[in-house]
């Protein structure tokens, strides 16, 4: 990783500082050493890929507390394990010591599980150790885990959105294709969309602009400060402008022949990247890693990165928190603490592994990827993270969320947009009132 990809000077400076400024707050959460005693199993469960492995850092703790053992059953699905996390929960199952909550997922798990956690804040006795995330924590990533002004779950990997994209297809458009002329063209979404057009209208056969009409759709809504909830926990869908505007944008760039239809995390569309079917993918930060496995070595250099139109925006992601049927609670969070540290930063985003917490994302703030033409991510996420709203969650915002990507792949394949999204608002409110909103 060498020379860093070229962004705006005045944007660099101001994100460095401001990031260097959030370091300066709050001292990062470090795992105190654990006095030597029995020896100690923790079981770790977490989904996909978590870079807590290959980064060394799971045995890294282990030679820090000697005696301590560490098992992580991870599951390759993020469905799949979260239906197993809620059946443990619900305590038809066992749990593990400590347990990943996907960012999407939280609202619903605090609503209806909450007294199966441990609030974190009660577990701050041992030297050293935090009782509290505000001063670590962005508050769009905090309110999600918090109840009763107790933290329920701790940051440990965020998905600020970026902007993947192939430039050599957009040469072949005759569109700019540098990074410094990308990340000025498509500071909006207007940008971005006006040359998506340029783009269908020079290439009409072969590959397309944008992977999926679902991830701009849900890029945009995660740039807005009300999305599917108002912040007294009323459903906000039907009324917010941000929602609206969003739809409008995706049903429109839908009907420009403006996607290849394909979503992530599908084997199609890990055929379309491997096949170069489209040229631009909205990417957050743990796509990275999927992207440079699906091309492999022969598609390093092929790809960069700028910022997401919009500046902001996240898209997984998830917590760490501590069930109350663990038998090592304190244990399971030094580890935690451990694995959201300062130190636990750089090595995360080495690994396509974005972190959370503040320290932890300052700290990354030069790491560099070679794959991506030296995209400068550490700075490039960096600034996403420190830009997403702290809008209103809702334990249903997932459920919703759903509904209306079913509804735009209808109106690709025929639904006329006003049904599609009446049936989109209908769906959502049934889905608020299962959850009692």
């Amino acid at each position: 990783m060498n020379v860093p990809a070229p962004l705006a000077s005045k944007a660099i400076a101001a994100v460095a500082a401001a990031l260097a400024l959030a370091g300066c707050v709050a001292s990062p959460p470090q795992a105190a050493p654990l006095p030597k005693g029995p020896a100690v199993t923790l079981r770790l469960a977490v989904y996909g890929d978590t870079g807590y492995q290959q980064s060394g850092l799971l045995r890294g703790y282990e030679r820090l507390h000697p005696g301590t053992r560490i098992v992580v059953d991870d599951t390759t699905s993020p469905a799949s394990y979260s239906a197993s996390l809620l059946h443990a929960l619900a305590g038809h199952s066992s749990v593990d010591d400590l347990v990943a909550i996907p960012f999407t997922m939280m609202a619903q798990v605090i609503a209806r599980y909450a007294g199966r956690l441990v609030p974190l804040d009660t577990l701050g006795s041992t030297a050293g150790a935090i009782t509290t995330f505000g001063d670590t924590e962005a508050p769009w990533m905090r309110q999600a885990a918090m109840r009763s002004g107790h933290d329920y779950g701790i940051g440990a990997e965020a998905g600020p959105l970026a902007l993947c994209y192939r430039p050599a297809l957009l040469k072949e458009a005759g569109l700019p294709a540098t990074t410094t002329q990308l990340t000025r063209a498509w500071s909006n979404w207007r940008g971005y969309l006006a040359s998506g057009r340029l783009f269908a209208s020079r290439i009409r056969r072969g590959p397309a602009f944008m992977d999926s009409v679902t991830s701009l759709y849900n890029a945009m809504v995660s740039q807005a400060p009300t999305q599917y909830y108002t912040p007294r926990g009323k459903l906000a869908i039907a009324t917010s402008p941000a929602v609206r505007q969003a739809w409008r944008s995706a049903v429109s760039a839908a009907a420009d022949h403006l996607s290849a239809r394909l979503v992530p995390l599908t084997r199609a569309w890990n055929a379309g990247v491997d096949h170069w079917t489209f040229a631009t993918a909205i990417c957050p930060a743990w796509m990275l890693s999927l992207i440079t496995h699906v091309s492999g070595p022969a598609g390093s250099g092929a790809w960069a990165v700028i910022p997401v139109p919009g500046g902001g925006g996240d898209s997984g992601g998830f917590y760490l928190a501590v069930p109350r049927a663990s038998a090592h609670q304190q244990d399971a969070y030094q580890l935690a603490l451990y694995l959201t540290g300062q130190q636990a930063g750089p090595v995360l985003a080495q690994a396509g592994v974005f972190p959370a917490l503040t320290p932890a994302i300052t700290a990354a703030v030069n790491v560099t990827n070679s794959y991506f033409s030296n995209a400068q991510v550490g700075l490039i996420y960096g600034q996403a993270a420190d830009r997403v709203p702290n809008a209103p969650a809702g334990p249903a915002a997932q459920a919703i969320g759903a509904d209306v990507d079913a509804a735009l792949a209808a109106v690709q394949s025929g639904t006329p947009a006003a049904t599609a999204w009446v049936q989109a608002l209908r769906r959502a409110a049934a889905a608020a009132r299962a959850f009692g909103a």
